[in-house]
Formats: C-alpha cells, sequence, structure tokens
C-alpha cells in the first residue's frame, strides 16, 4: 500500500497553505527548474525501463501486428471471396471498403473510450473483439453478411494502434519514448504473418485455374474453402493474443491518465505496484504523482501577489507539445474570498465544467465560475506562446452551453457518451492546437490514401506490366502469387528498426518522416519508368522498406504531440482518418487505373508530397529534445 506522509495529506486538503519555505520543496522545484520535468516525470524516471516496460512493449506490439495482419488477409482473400460468392468487380470493392469503414469508427471509438475510461479498457477489449468477430467471419455464409461482420471486426482492430501506442508511451521513462516507434516492427510482422499462413491454408483449398490465371469451374463449397481457413486461422492467433494480455501479465491503469483524471491515490499505487514489478520497492507519496510544471511566474490580481504555477502542465515523457492540451487548475482571487476554479474530470471520465473547490456542483454556477482578470505577469523563459487560459475556457465554456442544449434533445443513454467525446473533440480543436491538429491530420490522410492506392493496385501493376506468359497448373499460379506478397512484406520489416534509429539520430522525428515519405515518392516515380524484371521488384521494396520507415515514425511520433488529456481523442481521429484515405483510394484508384496504369502511381506521389510538406511545417523543439534526453517534441 502506498505510503503517504502527513505534510502531504496536509498539501492536498488544505491549497491555501504556504510551504514554499520548506527547504525539501525548496530545493525539488529548484532541481524540477533545472530540466523542466514534474515529480510524476521524475517518479517515471527512478523506476526506469524495467522488465514490465519490456513486457508491455511486447504486448502493444500485439495489437500493432493484428492490424496489419487483418488489412493483409483481407487483400489476400478478396480474388476468393468474389469467387466464391461470385460478385462483379464493381463491387467486390465493398468488401475492403467495409474493413477500411469500421476501422475509421473504431479508431474514433476506441481512442474516446481510452481517454475516458482509461487506457487499460480500451488495451484489453480490442484484440478480444477482434478474434470473436474473425471467427465469425470464417463462418460467414453471404457476401453481404461477411462485410457487416468484417465492419465489426474492423471498428475492434482499428482501436489497437492508437490505444496502444498511447499506453505504452505514458509508460516509457526519459530517453526511451524513441521505443514506441519500435512497435512497428510487429506491425510489419503482422503482414509476414498473414501472407505466410495464407501460403500453407489458401493454395490447396482454392479453386483451380488454367496456365493464364482464368479460373476452372469449381465447386466453392468444397473447393474454395482456403480463405475461411485462413480467417479462422488468424481469429484464433488474435486469441491467443488476447490471452496473453489477460493470462500472464496484469496491466496496471497509465499513471499519467490516473492524474490528469483526479485520481492521484490510485496513480500513487500504479506506480508502486509498476515499481515491484520491476523488482524495486520505491517509497513515494502524493507529491510523487504531481504532473504540474515547475513555478514559473508572479501573477498579480487585484494587487494581491499570488504565486502560480505555470501555465502548461507536464504531458507524458516525450513532451505533448508541452502540456499545451491540457486544461489546468486556475488560480483566481476575489477581494478577501480565495475559489480555486478547476477544469477537469469528473468521476465519469468526461469533462466538468467550471466547479469550485469549496462549492457546490452546480450549473448555475457556470456562468460565475470566470472572472475578468487584470494582471501583470513576469514570467521566466516560456518554451510555448499560448492563448490565455482564461480565454480559451471561456470560449469552450460558451460553445458548450450551446451545444449542450443541442444534446437535449437527444435520449439521455445516447446524449451523455456523444456529449463526452464532443467535448473532447473540442479540445483539439481550441485555438492552441488547431495548427498542429489540422497539420497531423492531413498528414496521416494524405500517406494513408497515397500509400492505399499505390499498395492496393501493386499486383494488377504488375500483371499488366508483365510480358511473360504464365506456367500455372493447379495451384501453383496462387502459390507463387503468395509468395510475391511474402518477399514484398518481408521487404518492408526492416523499415521498422530503421525508423527507431532515424528518430534518435540527428534527424529528429520531423525530418525523419519527412524525408521517408519523400523517398516513397521517389520511388513510386522510378517504378513507372523502368521495365525490368530485377528493378520492379527493387523499386517496390524500396516502396516497402521507405513506406514502412514512414508509418514507424508516423505512428511513434503522433502521440508525442498531443498532451495526455486530448491524446487518445486526437490519435484515434488522425487514425480514422487514415481509413478514410483508404476507403477513397480503392474507388479513385480504379477510376484512374481505367485511364492508365500509370496515373494512379503518380496520383500518390503528388499525395505524398502533399503529406511530406505538412509534416515540414510542424516545428520540432530541439531545445526540448536536448532537455528530455533526446526525446523530441513538437511546438506550436
Amino acid at each position: 500500500m502506498a505510503s503517504i506522509t502527513s505534510r502531504a495529506s496536509v498539501l492536498w486538503s488544505e491549497p491555501d497553505m504556504d510551504f514554499d519555505n520548506d527547504p525539501e520543496n525548496q530545493s525539488f522545484d529548484d532541481d524540477d527548474a533545472q530540466d523542466g520535468r514534474t515529480r510524476l516525470d521524475k517518479t517515471i524516471d527512478r523506476i526506469g525501463m524495467g522488465s514490465y516496460q519490456w513486457t508491455l512493449l511486447s504486448l502493444c506490439g500485439f495489437g500493432w501486428m493484428a492490424d496489419n495482419m487483418w488489412i493483409q488477409a483481407i487483400a489476400i482473400i478478396l480474388p476468393r471471396v468474389q469467387e466464391h460468392y461470385d460478385v462483379p468487380d464493381n463491387y467486390i470493392g465493398a468488401l475492403s471498403s467495409s474493413m477500411f469503414a469500421g476501422m475509421m469508427f473504431g479508431a474514433v471509438g476506441w481512442g474516446t473510450c481510452s481517454d475516458l475510461m482509461g487506457r487499460s479498457t480500451a488495451f484489453n477489449l480490442t484484440l478480444f473483439f477482434t478474434s470473436t468477430f474473425g471467427l465469425l467471419a470464417s463462418l460467414a455464409s453471404s457476401f453481404n453478411t461477411l462485410c457487416i461482420i468484417l465492419f465489426l471486426l474492423g471498428s475492434a482492430v482499428g482501436g489497437s494502434m492508437p490505444t496502444d501506442g498511447t499506453l505504452l508511451l505514458e509508460h516509457m521513462p526519459n530517453g526511451k519514448q524513441y521505443l514506441v516507434t519500435a512497435l512497428s516492427v510487429f506491425f510489419s510482422f503482422g503482414a509476414v504473418l498473414a501472407a505466410v499462413v495464407a501460403l500453407l491454408v489458401v493454395p490447396q483449398h482454392s479453386c483451380p485455374r488454367t496456365n493464364n490465371g482464368d479460373g476452372l469451374l469449381c465447386d466453392v463449397d468444397n473447393q474454395n474453402q482456403g480463405w475461411k481457413y485462413l480467417l479462422g486461422t488468424l481469429g484464433l492467433i488474435t486469441l491467443s493474443m488476447f490471452l496473453a494480455r489477460m493470462v500472464f501479465f496484469r496491466l496496471h491503469e497509465s499513471p499519467r491518465y490516473l492524474v490528469h483524471a483526479g485520481r492521484h491515490q490510485e496513480a500513487l499505487e500504479s506506480l508502486q505496484m509498476i515499481s515491484r514489478f520491476n523488482g524495486s520497492d520505491l517509497e513515494l507519496d502524493l507529491e510523487d504523482v504531481d504532473d504540474e510544471r515547475p513555478k514559473a511566474g508572479t501573477v498579480n490580481v487585484n494587487n494581491t501577489s499570488t504565486t502560480a504555477a505555470a501555465a502548461s502542465s507536464s504531458n507524458d515523457r516525450g513532451g505533448g507539445g508541452g502540456g499545451g492540451g491540457e486544461s489546468q487548475p486556475f488560480l483566481s482571487r476575489k477581494s478577501d474570498d480565495v475559489e480555486v476554479a478547476e477544469y477537469g474530470f469528473d468521476e465519469n471520465g468526461g469533462h466538468d465544467r467550471q466547479r469550485s473547490l469549496g462549492d457546490g456542483d452546480g450549473d448555475g454556477e457556470e456562468e460565475d465560475a470566470y472572472m475578468h482578470v487584470s494582471a501583470t505577469t513576469t514570467t521566466t523563459t516560456t518554451r510555448h506562446h499560448h492563448p490565455p487560459r482564461t480565454t480559451q475556457m471561456m470560449r469552450r465554456q460558451r460553445s458548450s452551453v450551446y451545444e449542450k442544449r443541442v444534446c437535449s434533445a437527444l435520449p439521455r443513454w445516447l446524449r451523455k457518451p456523444l456529449w463526452a467525446w464532443w467535448d473532447r473533440v473540442m479540445m483539439v480543436l481550441t485555438p492552441e492546437w488547431m495548427g498542429t491538429t489540422v497539420l497531423v491530420w492531413g498528414a496521416w490522410c494524405g500517406m494513408s490514401l497515397a500509400y492505399t492506392m499505390f499498395n492496393v493496385f501493386l499486383p494488377k501493376l504488375l500483371e499488366t506490366g508483365s510480358s511473360s506468359p504464365g506456367t500455372d497448373q493447379s495451384g501453383s499460379h496462387t502459390k507463387a502469387s503468395l509468395w510475391d506478397v511474402v518477399i514484398f512484406t518481408i521487404g518492408g520489416c526492416p523499415g521498422a528498426i530503421l525508423g527507431a534509429w532515424m528518430v534518435n539520430s540527428s534527424l529528429g522525428r520531423r525530418w525523419s518522416l519527412a524525408g521517408s515519405t519523400f523517398i516513397t515518392a521517389f520511388f513510386c516515380v522510378v517504378f513507372v519508368m523502368v521495365d525490368s524484371t530485377w528493378a520492379i521488384r527493387a523499386t517496390t521494396v524500396g516502396i516497402s522498406l521507405s513506406a514502412t520507415t514512414m508509418w514507424a515514425v508516423l505512428y511513434g511520433w503522433t502521440p508525442e504531440i498531443f498532451g495526455t488529456e486530448i491524446r487518445g481523442t486526437a490519435c484515434g481521429i488522425a487514425s480514422a482518418l487514415s481509413r478514410v484515405g483508404g476507403m477513397i483510394a480503392p474507388i479513385l484508384g480504379g477510376v484512374l487505373l481505367s485511364i492508365d496504369r500509370a496515373v494512379p502511381v503518380y496520383t500518390s506521389v503528388v499525395v505524398f508530397c502533399l503529406a511530406g510538406v505538412c509534416v515540414l511545417l510542424l516545428r520540432e523543439d530541439a531545445g526540448e529534445g536536448a532537455r528530455s534526453g533526446g526525446a523530441k517534441v513538437i511546438v506550436h
């Protein structure tokens, strides 16, 4: 059980006490002022990178592996499903569109769930539902039923990457945030795993083909069951991943989430259990989970001098823009009465409007919660230039009152979660985050659109560009195609390791992401221009390697950009927008392919370049990176 000192207990029960004269506190504050870390940051650094963090890294990797594994599986089974249910060409795209649509909703839903209900809930349930719907998909009796199940499967697996990346980042000590990028190793092997399993079960259980690849007469109920075996096998593999999370490991809720949810005691207990898991037993108290930035200035209100904490609080390790997205306690004095107004989490995980500590929570107090502050502020060095907190909070309050009236017409069971989700979205789109959010979301959507447009038509592009006739017997054509898929997916595996190295090099996150994006576009141009077999294979491997590096940096960097309070929602919507790009790409690419085989590729090149420009417009604070031991963050 956590040990709580009497001084810490008094601190939390008496907000007005002046503990600045305490030599111990002064020493701690002076130390904080030197490196900018909060007490919570230092506590996590004291725990270090132990067996708990390494185990969590592996288990979070399962979620990333499952995501790409199922995406690759749908691409593999698509021609078999088309033959099985006799689906016309202009309708078969609904299969992959269903999957991406589900992923879009899943990314938003599970991202918000992780912000409202906790990281551990989304961490455990995403793989459980993925395995369940994967097994059900193998039993589908019609094409429409299969599309519906794949939509549900996508809604589950689509939440794995944003929530798992967020959870891992919040447990990483100083200097180890780059390991989030290494999760992409699992992402790459997910595609390899799907291709290898397909190679083992699909060819001998698929309809035979002629030498030119055309299908022969086939009894699909008996001869074309390979795609169902593939879905069932992957469903069991996903179930084993879920059981590994539940049986062999006990996940403790993210301490950063608990602190920002106002559950400091639970955060303290979580940190102590993690410490014991790593083989040590640190003596901690409530002061050690304080996530406020070191004191940076003095605010004079109504001729009363009040020492206030810096406007921005600490995000998780790695930054998130220095906490710009966090809504922090706000000190205000009115004559001789002192009110401490807090904008934070309610007991249900959502946001309270403005409430006064010491007074009851009442809607009628909202209108009086904010007071006009005429003050002269003297601060030390500041890293961010955010709008005043009071202005932001008043804007949010005014918009919230209007939105609340609109939502009041909805039934309560729908109004409460919808209102909580909308409140999160509005926090991401506040003026201080707007520019960063738009650029990040634009990069996600653009990269997904460009890569999917190339990747989904790659087999057809290779076939139309090949001049050698087929010499296939029954099953050998399918096996040869799947071998090409295996080689292609293996070619991208080093990209994850390369990305992890690049972000920790002098290039940093911004240039690593922009550079890999532009290199992917370059290889796409070369792919269209070359004719020889070896050159085409070399360019496809180059595209796979550079694109995997691009995704590795993007997925690892995005959680660092946003604050703890909004990270799940921001990352979830970014992932959802990437699914939107994935839904648009097959439709747009099909139209462009009818014009010329090179047009979709050149379109991908243009979109890749636009996404790279979005990345370059983001600014990476080298000073912050140096302060945090090499983990660079975004400023906005």
